[in-house]
């Protein structure tokens, strides 16, 4: 089984906010703690933090293309502008770039969404093929409209949409929204570090009925497991392994493609 982790945020400069962990994530550290947790591959996901991130992530990418690929970040404060298209079509253009995410979760990065700002990038996306990730809690209707007007969009919602800082049963109470998103089969979700939404130690076992319903609504093929290693309380070990050993209604067909195959295929990573 070849395990991809869909969210590591890399980092040199900044200081990480809202994150558990402040020592940066370098290549040097990843690829230590990636043998050590028997990751084979990481989709970099630059922080918002490091003013240099998305360079940074393509460095390491263009260094290791066989380890990484890059999900770069589009700041939506300041992407807003007549030449977002033309941004939008020549993403990938960069060596290593496979995708684009959008932070929509404070008042300021949501603004140019409600404003229409952003209208030009979903059908250049979707005819370009650019797989585009979201962080939207408490915003989940944005993934619906934007799924229903440009259904050859390939979309992921981060986070199963949880609600930052959320743990326990509030972790999910947006649970029937966001199955309802199954309806469009262009919407994939990332379960990212999902062992820091328990109140129970590893193996977590008390995340085995929401994660069932969400597996129940989308299919395995359409889940995709990350870490979000700068998040975690517990370990990247632990990480791996609750999903890979601890989902006893997942086959081991189905593992292999939460755990990698589907963001390789998804990024048409080769």
């Amino acid at each position: 089984m070849k395990v991809v982790d869909a969210q590591v945020h890399p980092w040199k400069n900044g200081e990480s906010t809202g994150h558990h962990r402040r020592t940066p994530i370098t290549q040097d550290v990843l690829e230590e703690e990636m043998l050590a947790a028997g990751v084979d591959r990481v989709v970099l996901v630059p922080p918002l933090w490091d003013p240099d991130g998305n360079a940074y992530a393509l460095d390491m990418a263009q260094q290791a293309p066989e380890k990484f690929a890059v999900m770069g970040l589009l700041d939506t404060t300041v992407a807003a502008g007549p030449d977002l298209a033309e941004r939008v079509r020549n993403w990938r253009s960069q060596p290593g770039m496979v995708g684009i995410r959008l932070l929509l979760n404070t008042p300021d990065r949501l603004a140019p969404w409600t404003q229409g700002q952003l209208d030009a990038l979903w059908p250049v996306a979707e005819q370009s093929g650019l797989t585009v990730a979201m962080l939207i809690p408490g915003q989940l209707d944005i993934a619906r409209q934007v799924a229903q007007a440009h259904p050859g969009m390939k979309l992921i919602v981060d986070h199963l949409g949880v609600p930052r800082g959320a743990s326990g049963a509030a972790a999910f109470r947006h649970l029937p929204e966001l199955l309802a998103l199954a309806q469009f089969p262009n919407v994939r979700v990332k379960a990212v570090g999902v062992g820091d939404y328990a109140l129970d130690p590893y193996p977590f076992r008390s995340l085995d009925e929401p994660l069932k319903r969400v597996f129940d609504a989308f299919g395995a093929e359409r889940v995709i497991w990350g870490s979000d290693l700068t998040r975690l309380h517990h370990t990247y070990s632990q990480c791996v392994s609750h999903f890979r050993d601890h989902l006893a209604f997942l086959s081991e067909g189905e593992l292999a493609a939460v755990m990698g195959r589907n963001m390789l295929d998804l990024l048409d990573w080769k």
